[in-house]
């Protein structure tokens, strides 16, 4: 019968026998460290699951990561003090075995999943994740979807918490060759204490950076390796410190091991997603995590491994890898096919039972089988080669999937007055009326449902500033020509108009100004943080620079028109503004611009989708109506308010509901998809309503239409263009 121990290696009975990993001197197997590996999976799985009360269990990464520098050293301190040499091809070889089976397996599956339940708009961007998964560049992949406001709308990816594997894995490519040089070295100093000066440095520099960062652009510091370096090489750091920890007295490293576990439970209670983390709240569970293994060592009797080591724990550590890998898509791809970002934890324990059943399959068939087969360990050249094929079969997977996927030609440049058709207000009126008769989804949705992702018609990057930016270049579009000019300013929701306005512009002979950032509406109120900007509850201190920074703009341009329009975004503490200071910070806002207000308009809000827009529509295609809901379902209590604070301001005010809704909002009007997300619309649909916004705004290229032709109810536009 064979007995497997574990990320050790060891194996008792007729397998293989691997390498300890644990530093020479010590036990071979640690059941502690085995079990600390099931406290570590169980707290992440839960919380992810949305256990209620375990508000910090997302601390179990950070155990894994002890964990797995501990260990690592241990590996290669065994090898060096067996062999006095250290082999890069064996050690990847032995991480290849270790790693990529299972992992390929979970990749592969889930891009084939996702497309299979959830369609091509939640497929495609997960076969993009799948290829940077697939060369553990995960964390850099999602850092930068984390800190982008487009992609931060979106859903959660299925494969997202493959960012730690990959951080991981770039701390084992570097890690290796430091430990190598430190071991050729010659000195008279033993390889523990030059080992010793190598990672408290790297411990106080990356801790130091996880403080910082974490103040400045917190999401790139929770995936980033170098703020979650320290973390691996305090574990590394333990295994190097090994004889010393031996020496312990029972009953100090019986109370170490018994502050670590606590020090590690009480994060995961303590802790929330408002934490600022890693920062330096981070110390507590790591450095417990640190305890537990250090004061083990000795083996203390009383100590937390009499915990640790009973069965229960023991066999969930050794399916860690596996449910960790599997859990997360499976609770994911179930929650998207209900329509939720999240299912509650009753919900989920159908899931969470499917995921121990999937991991157990994969340990007992895939990962264990390969990591200790004897041809493999016979070869180190061999796990290598097969490394390359199992990431070129994800890489290729991935890639094929989203080439069947993709439509050909659908990018944001697509919608142009010359690839859509110009309607007239009465057109789009029948169109949005006949809607609801809409039962399938047309097959010339456009843009399609695969590339409604691209469909943005925002402004190019230098014209749309990041979440820390408060100031953007001369951003002139339209006619450079003209002796007037039009400024379109708010946030994402003046954005997403950049294109159709431009056109616009453009066709009056008029200059065009973008002043737009996301989270950041014109309306001077202070907001909450978006993902990616410091502290989560901090203030937006960007945006009010920002907002500085854009009427110190327009007094410069001396425009002839000012277009505003927002979101109704959410206050410091998440919660929405009452309707009434929204209107008064409205019109305030208007009147402190340095332009007349009959010079303004204020674009009303487009309806807010209450069923998702393009993900609704990729789980029922065959049933568009399922997609659909009461106007009032629709509209902001904020668009009133909005309306009435123009009014009061003496702005004009454009009325962008009619264009969406009849009594009732869909998300497919004629053949376009109107929504890019719940809160914006498509580069096309947007192409769709030019005329629309032609007569709305009442530049001189458009005549303003006829009565009864459907203009947009709100707006009393003038006969001839303002300042022209």
């Amino acid at each position: 019968m064979t007995t497997v121990t574990g990320d050790t290696g060891v194996v008792q009975g007729d397998a293989v026998t691997d390498e300890a990993g644990t530093a020479p001197g010590d036990r071979r197997f640690r059941p502690d460290v085995e079990g600390l590996r099931a406290v570590a999976v169980v707290l992440v799985v839960l919380y992810h699951a949305n256990l209620p009360g375990l508000s910090g269990g997302f601390v179990g990464v950070d155990v894994f990561f002890v964990i797995s520098g501990f260990v690592i050293t241990g590996l290669l301190l065994r090898e060096r003090g067996s062999t006095d040499r250290t082999s890069l091809v064996g050690f990847y070889g032995r991480r290849v075995r270790r790693i990529l089976p299972a992992a390929t397996l979970v990749i592969v599956t889930v891009v084939v999943a996702t497309y299979a339940v959830l369609g091509a708009f939640y497929g495609n961007p997960t076969a993009v994740a799948a290829r940077w998964t697939a060369v553990f560049l995960a964390n850099f992949h999602f850092a930068g979807i984390g800190t982008n406001y487009l992609n931060a709308s979106q859903p959660p990816s299925p494969l997202q918490n493959f960012w730690s594997l990959a951080v991981e894995e770039q701390f084992y490519l570097m890690y290796p060759a430091i430990f190598l040089v430190a071991a050729s070295v010659r000195s008279t100093v033993s390889l523990r204490a030059r080992l010793i000066g190598v990672l408290v440095p790297i411990i106080l520099v990356s801790l130091m950076l996880s403080a910082v960062q974490t103040g400045t652009s917190p999401t790139a510091a929770f995936f980033s390796p170098l703020t979650r370096a320290w973390e691996l090489a305090l574990g590394a750091l333990v295994a190097v410190a090994t004889p010393a920890l031996l020496r312990l007295g029972a009953h100090a490293a019986a109370a170490m091991t018994w502050v670590g576990l606590a020090a590690v439970a009480w994060s995961a209670f303590a802790y929330s997603a408002a934490t600022p983390y890693p920062g330096t709240a981070v110390v507590v569970p790591v450095v417990g995590t640190a305890l537990v293994i250090a004061g083990g060592s000795p083996v203390p009797p009383s100590g937390a491994e009499a915990l640790l080591r009973l069965a229960p724990f023991q066999w969930l550590g050794r399916l860690s890898y596996s449910l960790y890998l599997w859990h997360w898509p499976i609770l994911i791809i179930a929650a998207e096919a209900a329509g939720r970002n999240a299912l509650p934890f009753h919900q989920n324990l159908v899931w969470l039972a499917a995921s121990v059943g999937a991991a157990y399959v994969t340990y007992r068939l895939v990962e264990n089988p390969i990591r200790h087969s004897r041809h493999l360990a016979r070869s180190r050249r061999l796990p290598v080669a097969l490394g390359a094929v199992l990431i070129a079969v994800s890489l290729i997977v991935a890639t094929v999937a989203l080439a069947r996927n993709i439509t050909p030609g659908t990018h944001s440049s697509a919608a142009t007055p010359a690839t859509v058709r110009s309607y007239t207000p009465a057109e789009v009126r029948r169109m949005v009326d006949a809607s609801t008769g809409i039962t399938a989804l047309p097959g010339d949705l456009a843009p399609s449902l695969s590339g409604v992702r691209a469909d943005w018609g925002g402004p190019p990057p230098p014209c749309w500033p990041s979440y820390t930016q408060s100031s953007v270049p001369e951003c002139v579009y339209g006619d450079l020509q003209s002796d007037h000019t039009m400024v379109l300013y708010g946030d994402s929701h003046a954005a997403m108009w950049f294109h159709v306005v431009n056109a616009i512009a453009t066709l009056s002979h008029w200059r065009l100004a973008i002043l737009a950032k996301g989270d950041c509406p014109f309306a001077d109120l202070p907001f909450r943080a978006p993902p990616g900007y410091r502290s989560p509850d901090g203030a937006f201190t960007a945006c009010s620079q920002w907002r500085t920074f854009a009427h110190r703009r327009i007094a410069q341009l001396h425009p002839d028109l000012v277009v505003l329009t927002q979101d109704a975004n959410l206050g410091p503490h998440d919660v929405p503004y009452a309707v009434g200071r929204w209107q008064q910070a409205t019109t305030d806002a208007i009147r402190s611009l340095a332009v007349p207000a009959e010079r303004v308009l204020v674009m009303g809000n487009i309806p807010q989708t209450a069923t998702g827009g393009p993900q609704c529509l990729s789980l029922y295609p065959d049933n568009v109506q399922r997609c659909s809901a009461p106007v009032s379902a629709y509209i902001a209590g904020t668009s009133r308010a909005e309306q009435h604070a123009a009014q009061a301001a003496g702005a004009r005010y454009l009325d962008m509901t009619p264009w969406f809704c009849s009594t009732t909002c869909t998300d497919v009007v004629g053949h376009y998809q109107p929504f890019w997300d719940p809160f914006h619309v498509t580069a096309t649909y947007s192409m769709v309503l030019s005329q629309v916004l032609g007569y709305g705004i009442d530049l001189p290229a458009f005549a303003t239409p006829a009565t009864g032709t459907g203009t947009s109810a709100g707006t009393s536009a003038p006969s001839t263009a303002p300042g022209g």
